[in-house]
């Protein structure tokens, strides 16, 4: 693994909602321009873990995390970080699709409008266009930008958030189950889209579908209980774990 560059460094990372400890010392390290696969039977830790790495569980009163998740050697949670920025370097796409209530265009332009990455005009056009060409959705878009985003379909709306997510240039894109609302055809364009994004962009995935991540994932991480139980290449945790744990995930014996 020594020429995989690494993106971020997860070192003893500990977690509580209140008294329930739910995450459990998790040290790991993720490559650079890889997707990485997070797997395991739910309220295992895998949604929460990803949450960490862009500090949205600090939205959370309950929650209290130690340890540290370092990104291009720095520490995400030492005192002198904003949250607002690391969410901004580190784009997030959820389960449900959740464009804004506004046109496509304007879903697309509103965070780099706020963040002062464009001004309005050429500049902000070209962003758009751009944005939603990286999420392959451009060509069914480009004659509807001032409708509304809530009017796409359910897999376009998945693209357009994920168009609106690289528009603020992240350096890593976390998306927690991306495609689990959607059908089998929108599934295959958003598999294929960040099979594309990867070349510019660290993705970390939560995934419930094993097929989705043997498909894409180039590592994939096992969770079970708040622990993480087995990390490695892909194709070896789904053809050769180490763990018995592991290989019952995956052959279906439990979860």
């Amino acid at each position: 693994m020594a020429k995989n560059k690494v993106k971020i460094e997860v070192k003893d990372l500990n977690l509580w909602y209140g008294d329930k400890h739910a995450l459990h010392g998790l040290n790991i390290e993720l490559y650079k321009n890889k997707i990485t696969a997070l797997i395991g039977p739910s309220g295992c830790g895998k949604s929460t873990f990803l949450r960490c790495l862009n500090r949205m569980n600090d939205l959370i009163t309950s929650v209290r995390v130690e340890g540290e998740v370092v990104i291009d050697g720095k520490n995400i949670y030492d005192k002198d970080v904003d949250e607002v920025s690391v969410r901004k370097r580190i784009g997030m796409v959820f389960q449900q699709p959740n464009p804004f209530p506004k046109s496509i265009y304007e879903n697309v332009a509103y965070a780099p409008l706020k963040h002062g990455i464009v001004k309005k005009g050429s500049s902000c056009d070209e962003l758009v266009e751009q944005s939603l060409r990286s999420a392959g959705i451009w060509n069914e878009v480009k004659d509807i930008l001032k409708e509304p985003g809530t009017g796409l379909s359910g897999g376009q709306q998945q693209r357009l958030c994920i168009a609106r997510t690289i528009a603020v240039k992240p350096d890593v894109i976390l998306m927690d189950e991306p495609t689990s609302a959607l059908d089998p055809i929108s599934t295959e364009k958003i598999e294929a889209l960040m099979l594309e994004l990867k070349k510019e962009y660290t993705i970390i995935t939560v995934t419930h579908n094993m097929q989705q991540a043997a498909r894409i994932a180039d590592m994939t991480a096992f969770f079970h209980l708040g622990d993480l139980i087995e990390y490695d290449e892909t194709e070896k945790i789904f053809i050769n774990p180490a763990q018995k744990k592991t290989e019952d995930y995956i052959t279906g014996r439990f979860g």
